[in-house]
């Protein structure tokens, strides 16, 4: 699948892995399942891992309908939401960018972008230095 999350409570942290083409559709179904998932709560900091893809979908109008339908669910939240986007390819920073500027942090959203997994980590304040590390720790936290 395109878009996967996994809601990781301890940090509580969704992390977000796109890979291939990014679609809108598929967006709107992760988030979707997300806004579903027992697990999510208001205030969650949010890690997009563009690093995979390889293209993205160019139908701007689309795009921005996506990110309408998130700005709807996150700011009846109440709580702002920290987005912090990985991108470390020409392709990623393009879509990361796109996604950021669809946010106001009058929407309840901060959106920043990093080229590093480490610089990642730091804004999110994790004391991790690479996504693996922390999703390997996440996943011993809860067996």
């Amino acid at each position: 699948m395109p878009a996967q999350f996994q809601i990781l409570p301890q940090q509580n942290l969704v992390y977000v892995r796109y890979s291939g083409v990014m679609l809108v559709e598929d967006s709107l179904k992760a988030f979707g399942a997300y806004a579903q998932h027992p697990d999510a709560r208001p205030g969650q900091r949010h890690l997009i891992d563009l690093s995979r893809i390889t293209d993205m979908e160019r139908d701007f109008a689309r795009i921005m309908q996506l990110q309408a339908t998130k700005a709807a669910d996150l700011a009846m939240r109440e709580t702002e939401t920290l987005m912090v986007y990985f991108a470390n390819t020409p392709v990623s920073l393009r879509a990361a960018a796109l996604a950021k500027n669809g946010w106001s942090a009058s929407q309840g959203v901060i959106a920043i972008v990093q080229e590093s997994e480490e610089a990642a980590m730091q804004a999110l304040g994790l004391s991790f230095d690479r996504f693996d590390d922390l999703l390997q720790t996440s996943l011993r936290d809860i067996d």
